[in-house]
């Protein structure tokens, strides 16, 4: 019976693992929301819909042209051309054109595309080839919609540098159908957040609401992790961080085009690391009257902020940045919501956290795990002891366990009670052996979600061959089966190599031939598991392994 509650909670942990990794994470679909109800301000056939965004295809790339020899940053045929405008500060470097006043580019002076010597960069605008840009600008109504896509507007200057505490603008003029159009982009040298101001003069009498769009393409690389997902987090004014209020969007939400049903305090692209996101300038203490709404245009998607009620003037808030806890918190707007550690944030966050303290005395990732895997260690062990004692309990039950399954072969029901009779008689618990490895589950996928999610460990190097804890362990360029990337997974043999040690040290609690082998696989089970897992995951797992035998040898040599 003990045998087949580890073997349950063992293969339990790696369902719920490749679930949250493959399935929660990619495919999971969400609750449809309540689609706004059609109202007498129905714009008249033959008119844009105010949900819809104007038709604007991504342009296809060049006749015969290879996808991979295509440059994102070329203008596609029939694409209006600007001028470059770069603002530099200490933070990043964007470029924006004057085409549209559109983003074209920003890089993150402090973050790097890989860990390879003279990586660019981290670029941070990612859209399809031909695809419209970022800060896009509708006017729309009942009567239409008034995109400034192919507006070429002016700008007052062609270079802002800015550093420390320093601000400055950067003003876009433009003629958008006869309407005299400025956007206003305010920035600063220390902060990943920055304003857009637009004001309309005398905008067509249709228009009732402004709306700001940002585009990115659906499978961006460099950084984003596992394509972008852009995300929304509605306004709610009694609880504004309530899990349920966190809304992503998949492919098939974005298929048709999804609104969200009630105010929202941003819309964004969330990525494995960083944040791009729009949000409506209001006050800490006022609901927001923003909504939300998102389309896929071919490999591209676009996320929209739509302002009702402004016409001529509106001013929205962009982050564009690192999905740092406490930048994201000193941020506000609920953006501390963009950084998703899964199930058991509550596990995931106090963990993050004690790491970056360390961090501050060792200045070295891997140690921190270290540090904090003897720590847990300690906090576990006096379970620990008590699951080791029980088993061998158990172990030494087994022949008498034998004897009553041989007696009582035909009359199952008189068996188990028999059974339950001799653990009573001998005081022992048949699940005290799985109670730690239960405890230690949330604790587990808590500390893979923080690995996998925090910019903190991001490129982070340990020692040797492991230069980012964040992805798997790899050395040399030998190519192995069922291993992403070129390399030998050492560190993970050595997880394995170290499971396989405390299995033969585990006592064993059946006589069942069949079950101990499933259990001696259990180490090959988990060694091809951890090949792909960051490398920060694999060295807590194999700390937790070598301080496990360290102390199954200190209690098997305390007398019973």
């Amino acid at each position: 019976m003990e045998r087949n509650a580890l073997l349950a909670v063992v293969i339990s942990l790696l369902i719920l693992v490749l679930w949250n990794e493959f399935v929660v994470k990619q495919y999971m679909p969400v609750e449809e929301p309540v689609r706004e109800a059609a109202t007498s301000d129905a714009p008249p056939p033959g008119a844009a819909a105010p949900d819809a965004a104007p038709a604007l295809p991504d342009a296809p790339p060049p006749p015969g042209a290879p996808a991979a020899q295509i440059d994102p940053a070329q203008p596609a045929p029939g694409q209006l051309v600007g001028d470059d405008v770069v603002v530099e500060t200490d933070l990043f470097r964007a470029v924006f054109t004057t085409a549209g006043a559109r983003l074209k580019s920003l890089q993150l002076t402090d973050y790097r595309e890989n860990t390879d010597a003279g990586s660019p960069p981290q670029e941070l605008v990612h859209t399809a080839y031909g695809a419209q840009l970022p800060l896009g600008l509708l006017l729309r109504g009942k009567g239409g919609t008034l995109d400034d896509t192919k507006v070429l507007y002016t700008v007052d200057r062609d270079r802002l540098s800015l550093t420390g505490e320093s601000s400055g603008a950067l003003t876009f003029k433009g003629n958008l159908d006869g309407t005299e159009v400025t956007k206003r982009i305010e920035l600063d040298g220390h902060r990943y957040l920055w304003a857009v101001d637009v004001r309309v003069a005398n905008p067509p009498a249709f228009v009732s609401e402004m709306a700001i769009t940002w585009n990115a393409s659906l499978d961006a690389a460099g950084g984003w992790g596992q394509g972008v997902q852009p995300t929304a987090n509605p306004h709610n004014a009694i609880l504004a961080l309530e899990a349920d209020d966190l809304q992503t969007m998949t492919r098939d939400d974005l298929a048709e085009g999804r609104p969200l049903e009630g105010a929202v305090d941003w819309i964004g692209f969330s990525g494995q690391y960083f944040f791009s996101g729009l949000i409506p300038d209001t006050a800490d203490d006022e609901p927001s009257t923003a909504k939300a709404w998102a389309v896929s245009r071919g490999e591209n998607a676009q996320a929209m902020l739509r302002l009702p009620g402004a016409k001529s003037e509106a001013r929205i808030t962009v982050f564009t940045g690192p999905k740092d806890i406490d930048l994201l918190d000193r941020a506000g707007h609920s953006l501390r919501r963009a950084l998703d550690l899964g199930w058991f944030t509550i596990v995931a966050l106090p963990m993050l956290q004690f790491l970056r303290f360390l961090y501050q005395f060792t200045g070295n990732h891997g140690v921190d795990i270290i540090l904090l895997t003897i720590l847990i260690k300690i906090l576990f062990y006096p379970l620990t002891k008590k699951s080791f004692q029980s088993m061998k309990a158990m172990q030494k039950l087994q022949p008498e366990m034998e004897r009553l399954r041989e007696s009582y072969k035909d009359k199952p029901d008189q068996m188990n009670q028999a059974v339950m009779e001799l653990y009573k008689k001998h005081k022992v618990n048949p699940l005290g052996g799985c109670l730690p490895m239960f405890l230690q589950l949330p604790v587990f996928i808590g500390l893979y979600n923080a690995l996998l999610n925090a910019v903190e460990l991001r490129h982070a190097p340990f020692v040797g061959w492991i230069q980012d804890l964040s992805a798997p362990d790899r050395l040399g360029d030998f190519q192995l089966p069922f291993v992403t990337g070129a390399g030998i997974p050492i560190l993970t043999l050595i997880m394995g190599a170290s499971m396989l040690v405390q299995q033969k040290m585990t006592p064993t609690t059946t006589a069942d031939p069949t079950q101990q082998r499933m259990m001696m696989l259990m180490p090959v089970v988990f060694t091809f598991m951890f090949i792909n897992f960051p490398a920060g995951l694999t060295l807590y797992w194999l700390v937790n392994n070598v301080l496990t035998i360290g102390q199954q040898y200190m209690i098997n040599r305390q007398p019973d």
